[in-house]
């Protein structure tokens, strides 16, 4: 069961992300979002919740030789070598990009934005994957309130991390920005003062939400071949370092742009 509810909430999350950033690229193309669009959104959001209910009534279980059958043997052994990725593969993959801008430059800026956070995604998930299944835990010295607020955020034991949540606030205020017809105005000009736009920074930050999400997947289940492990604290914090940064730009910029657009309608 935990197997089955791995890949629900893997699948889940991906349908969040993706659906949210087809609504935010799409933002100064529609009139008004398709319905399908935010229920689709919805029904990832769905899926990751219904996981995490299954996750509490359904224990997992070992199986037999865990350790010998662990894909992680093989990644650790591929990346130690660093072996390089095949030629034909990675010329398959790049060529679509390089036909790109003959046809359209939008196309090839939207097609380098999806590499982007599906290179992303990947690299967090082999960061996740590789080292040892079981890793030790280093006592980190945090007492009092911090040790609480960091058990809260401590992604080993719950799904709803802080960009999952940041994200869902982003795609609201896109969707009920059309709905009640009240403008958003984003800075994607490349003026020199902007040093991103909402739009680029939320599509970054759904990345770093899958990979939040997948820290808690590999900590409860096996993930296709990769047995369960027992992540290290220290991984957490990383994630927990990017997401100071990521999450606490798009925020800012998220309120910045809510001020201003009730501003200049009302």
């Amino acid at each position: 069961m935990r197997n089955l509810s791995s890949n629900m909430m893997l699948t889940g999350i991906l349908i969040t992300a993706l659906c949210g950033n087809w609504i935010i690229l799409n933002y100064d193309g529609v009139v008004i979002y398709p319905e399908a669009s935010y229920l689709t959104f919805g029904i990832g959001l769905v899926l990751v919740g219904c996981t995490f209910l299954m996750n509490q009534i359904f224990s997992y279980r070992e199986q037999e030789k865990a350790h010998t059958k662990d894909k992680r043997h093989a990644l650790n052994e591929w990346l130690i070598a660093n072996q390089p990725v095949n030629k034909w593969v990675f010329g398959l993959v790049i060529l679509p990009l390089v036909i790109a801008p003959f046809y359209s430059w939008t196309l090839f800026f939207t097609m380098l934005e999806w590499y982007l956070f599906s290179g992303l995604v990947i690299a967090g998930i082999i960061y996740m994957l590789k080292g040892d299944r079981v890793e030790d835990n280093k006592d980190w010295e945090y007492k009092g309130k911090t040790k609480k607020m960091l058990d809260l955020i401590d992604y080993r034991k719950h799904p709803f991390n802080i960009s999952l949540i940041i994200y869902i606030l982003v795609i609201v205020s896109f969707v009920l920005s059309k709905r009640l017809d009240i403008p958003l105005y984003m800075e994607t000009g490349g003026n020199s003062r902007y040093v991103t736009s909402l739009p680029t920074i939320s599509f970054l930050m759904s990345s770093l939400m899958v990979v939040s999400t997948f820290i808690y997947i590999i900590s409860h289940g096996d993930f296709f071949g990769f047995r369960k492990a027992e992540l290290s604290y220290e991984r957490v914090m990383f994630v927990h370092f990017a997401e100071i940064i990521v999450c606490g730009a798009t925020l800012f910029i998220l309120i910045f742009t809510l001020i201003n657009a009730l501003y200049v309608y009302f």
